[in-house]
């Protein structure tokens, strides 16, 4: 559950480009494909992603997905699974691993469908210096165009506000100049720069600490 909604967080701070090739991954007609920026990993792990939307009912986009996923011969059967909001189906083809993931919104079904690449898993690199106490979870890479980001989900065993005054101190530290400390309602929200470098944080208290949500864009 993590790694979806990790997933959700990077398509929703990419950039979303029309997709010419239709039917990518079996998918029905009916639905409208978006590219997901032009390059992305997860913990090191190489995925093409798309979203999309339609006008379609979530039971019907579904039965015809599981249809297509196991008309092939050789690919393994399809699993669902329910998350708040959410269905999800994933299942491994060769080497490789897909997965869909939609939920209904108004009259529209949306979602995102995903081809992930385990075997050419590379060790990723953080673009920033955690605070002490703090373990990253997620880490997604993207690239688009000339955009470089990279999204982090992270905990901390301290609390939010001890982790956030620790992560700024960990970014003067590094050269990065604060512009943006502000304690919400759910949180603290961190920003700073470093030249054409930005940095965005959320962090939120939990049970025994706090999380973490950061984007960089080089």
């Amino acid at each position: 559950m993590r790694t979806l909604n990790a997933l959700l967080r990077a398509a929703v701070l990419l950039v979303a480009l029309p997709v010419q090739a239709a039917n990518w991954q079996d998918l029905p007609d009916s639905v409208q494909l978006e590219k997901m920026g032009d390059s992305l990993r997860m913990n090191g792990t190489p995925m093409t992603v798309r979203s999309f939307h339609t006008g379609a009912k979530l039971d019907t986009v579904l039965r015809e997905v599981e249809i297509a996923w196991e008309r092939h011969p050789g690919k393994e059967q399809v699993k669902r699974t329910e998350m708040p909001g959410w269905t999800v189906l994933n299942q491994k083809v060769g080497d490789d691993h897909r997965s869909l993931q939609v939920r209904q919104n108004g009259d529209q079904v949306e979602g995102i469908v995903a081809l992930t690449s385990p075997k050419q898993t590379r060790p990723t690199k953080l673009a920033v210096r955690l605070a002490p106490q703090m373990t990253a979870l997620q880490i997604v890479d993207s690239v688009d165009g000339a955009k470089v980001s990279q999204q982090i989900t992270a905990v901390s065993a301290r609390s939010f506000e001890v982790t956030a005054s620790a992560l700024e101190a960990a970014l003067k530290a590094d050269g990065w100049e604060r512009h943006v400390f502000k304690k919400q309602a759910n949180g603290i929200a961190l920003s700073a720069n470093r030249g054409q470098s930005q940095f965005d944080a959320m962090i939120m208290a939990q049970k025994a600490g706090a999380l973490v949500l950061i984007n960089t864009v080089q």
